[in-house]
């Protein structure tokens, strides 16, 4: 059974969301687990656009696509959405992390929803990867260009109370790890982002258990998977990938020095 993810409290409210401990936490594992953070308010009124656009009804043949892109397509921009990611409470953490007036605010999230398997299904999780690189269902150009980004910020939108349930799963420490692949062997050594048959040791998996309004920091470079649903509901989640400003000029190097672009957290990684 994989280890299960212990979130840190949110110690000394938003304007001071995240203490030195924690800091510490992301640059050891890249990510962060942060309980109570978003609004119910804001909760309530994202799971209720969403669920209104599920009530409308999907065509079954793109669910392969959704999965790996979002589902409710036309909610990507709505406001009600991406409040989840700029509200003051959640975006103090970002700044916590990256710096003051560093990463571009989004205007869009991916709308990530896990549906029960059915009964019978393994209890195997997929292989870990990291985003932006092409698949023939996730819609990144097939160009050789890595569609990295900075910090990915994951609000969850429902309880996840046990592992197996649709769970956002990380394998920590892995960011390092693939600085090094990467310096060995290039950024664009990997077939889709799959790390799981590269060579790279990999740690055991965390699954993140938590409530709704809880949020998930995670390093761009940290390799990731969402679990199987074997439970009875649907996980809800948004993810908002963030950017430093520029970043489109130095891509290559971000991947290869994995704190360029964290000044906040720099010094605490040269003593890790």
């Amino acid at each position: 059974m994989p280890a299960i993810v212990r979130a840190f409290p949110n110690c000394g409210g938003w304007l001071v969301p995240l203490t030195e401990q924690q800091k510490r936490s992301f640059v050891r594992d890249g990510f962060l687990h942060v309980p109570g953070v978003v609004p119910s308010r804001l909760v309530d009124r994202a799971r209720r656009a969403i669920n209104h656009s599920v009530g409308l009804g999907m065509d079954r043949d793109d669910m392969v696509r959704f999965s790996a892109q979002s589902f409710c397509m036309e909610l990507r921009e709505d406001p009600r959405l991406v409040r989840l990611a700029t509200a003051p409470e959640v975006w103090a953490h970002v700044r916590a992390l990256v710096g003051e007036r560093r990463v571009v605010k989004p205007v869009r999230c991916q709308i990530a929803l896990r549906f029960p398997r059915p009964e019978g299904t393994p209890r195997k999780l997929d292989g870990p990867h990291i985003d932006g690189y092409h698949t023939p269902e996730n819609g990144v150009p097939d160009d050789g260009v890595v569609r990295n980004f900075t910090l990915l910020l994951g609000v969850m939108l429902s309880d996840v109370p046990a592992p197996l349930g649709g769970n956002f799963t990380v394998w920590p420490g892995t960011h390092r790890r693939m600085e090094r692949y990467f310096r060995e062997h290039g950024v664009n050594s990997l077939q889709g982002g799959s790390v799981g048959e590269i060579g790279v040791r990999l740690p055991k998996p965390a699954p993140v258990i938590g409530k709704a309004g809880d949020i998930v920091l995670a390093h761009y470079q940290v390799a990731h998977t969402a679990s199987p649903n074997l439970s009875g509901d649907v996980r809800y989640m948004c993810f908002f990938r963030l950017a430093v400003r520029g970043l489109d000029e130095h891509r290559v190097e971000s991947m290869l020095n994995i704190w360029r672009d964290w000044p906040a957290l720099r010094e605490l990684a040269e003593r890790s």
